[in-house]
């Protein structure tokens, strides 16, 4: 299991930095827009190839956002429960994550095929392409549920300390 979450977080870091490049590359097209839209003529497709760069920052970011237990859970039953039901929550809640991700990255992996061979899609005024971006939506999402189940080992070793600390009579 060692080896996987060390697998899973290596290419979590490295869509992370290509989601960090995304953003700066981002905040210098705009900035480069506005300038131009300022003192010449506005810059062509920039709305195109933001929403673009937009879709690539987000779908490369849910995986490390998971790492990072960044995302919104909402524990207000869940944290009543003993250490051993809530470790048995966040399985359920880890496994439900990969497989809907498994889903959603699966269909966008079979866009992406159709975008690239059989029926080509691309932007209106830039004509860029979009079965790349199909792919890193699909790659993100499998990503993301990869980082949610590397996660698993986390929680059951807080349960066994947390069980370990009640039945010592020390509270958590």
């Amino acid at each position: 299991m060692r080896f996987f979450s060390c697998c899973v977080n290596w290419a979590t870091e490295i869509f992370r930095w290509v989601a960090v490049a995304t953003v700066a590359a981002m905040m210098l097209l705009i900035a480069y827009a506005v300038l131009m839209r300022a003192v010449a003529t506005p810059v062509g497709g920039e709305h195109e190839l933001i929403e673009l760069m937009m879709v690539t920052m987000v779908m490369l970011g849910l995986a490390y956002t998971q790492k990072e237990q960044g995302h919104i859970t909402i524990g207000l039953l869940v944290d009543r429960f003993s250490p051993r039901w809530q470790a048995a929550a966040d399985l359920l809640g880890a496994l439900l994550v990969l497989a809907s991700c498994g889903v959603i990255g699966w269909a966008n992996l079979l866009v992406a095929v159709e975008y690239a061979t059989e029926s080509p899609m691309s932007t209106d005024f830039l004509s860029v392409p979009l079965y790349p971006f199909q792919i890193a939506v699909g790659l993100g999402f499998w990503l993301w549920g990869l980082q949610a189940v590397s996660r698993i080992p986390d929680a059951f070793r807080g349960a066994r300390d947390d069980r370990a600390s009640a039945s010592q009579g020390r509270h958590a």
